[in-house]
């Protein structure tokens, strides 16, 4: 054998040994290496899951007052004797047609976090009011969640004067924290007008029904934005 090829073959078996060793000596970059512990890291950094419970409300109230009111106390006392029974009529109306169930039911077409633009959160809407003092302070539930908030219907109260169409207002309360900012304490209401009038007895009550509901949710939907001005000023 020649000493080229000698040469040639020592030369081709030295790039065969040190080419392997330096290509599997190749590490990924920085970049792309996993670090250790990312992934238990990631799980921590997760934000907690909200809960956000929301009660319908307890407490309904019809006024319907007439022309007598805008005479005095004697002309208000007379003007409520004659619309008592109206008054009665109404609430019991209202009472049946937004009672806690159908409160709840209107409620859950509603996405409440977004509206409020609050966290994301786990939504309970109960099916039975609930009814707040000056007394009721802390959670409404048993939730330990660490972000929590209560979405309470305070009042329903539907007036009617001589001089305006009747309205739906609609008392609510936020309450509560992400865990993170500040605690919430906020309350304030809405009112719609009712373009049909309640029925009286033996009546069809279904326009009457709807146009109730969609006041109420329309409240939320005005409660809402106030709030979410509020919070952000």
């Amino acid at each position: 054998m020649s000493y080229g090829n000698i040469t040639f073959a020592a030369a081709a078996l030295g790039v065969a040994v040190f080419a392997g060793p330096a290509h599997a000596q190749e590490a990924p970059t920085q970049s792309t290496m996993p670090v250790a512990g990312a992934a238990d890291r990631s799980k921590t950094d997760v934000a907690p899951v909200c809960e956000m419970h929301v009660w319908p409300a307890a407490r309904v109230t019809a006024i319907t007052t007439g022309w007598g009111a805008m005479f005095g106390l004697v002309g208000g006392m007379i003007d409520a004797a004659t619309n008592a029974d109206r008054n009665k009529r109404d609430k019991a109306f209202i009472t049946g047609a937004l009672d806690s169930a159908a409160q709840a039911r209107a409620l859950r077409e509603l996405s409440l976090p977004r509206l409020l633009n609050l966290p994301a959160s786990n939504v309970i809407t109960h099916d039975e009011g609930i009814e707040l003092n000056s007394a009721t302070i802390g959670r409404l539930s048993a939730s330990s969640a660490p972000c929590y908030y209560d979405v309470v219907v305070r009042q329903l109260l539907y007036v009617k004067t001589a001089t305006t169409k009747g309205k739906m207002r609609t008392m609510i309360l936020v309450r509560g924290s992400d865990g993170k900012r500040k605690f919430i304490d906020y309350k304030d209401s809405a009112n719609h007008a009712i373009d049909v009038k309640l029925p009286e007895e033996g009546q069809d009550v279904t326009a009457a029904s709807s146009a109730l509901i969609n006041a109420f949710k329309s409240d939320f939907t005005e409660f809402g934005q106030k709030f979410v001005r509020k919070q952000g000023s």
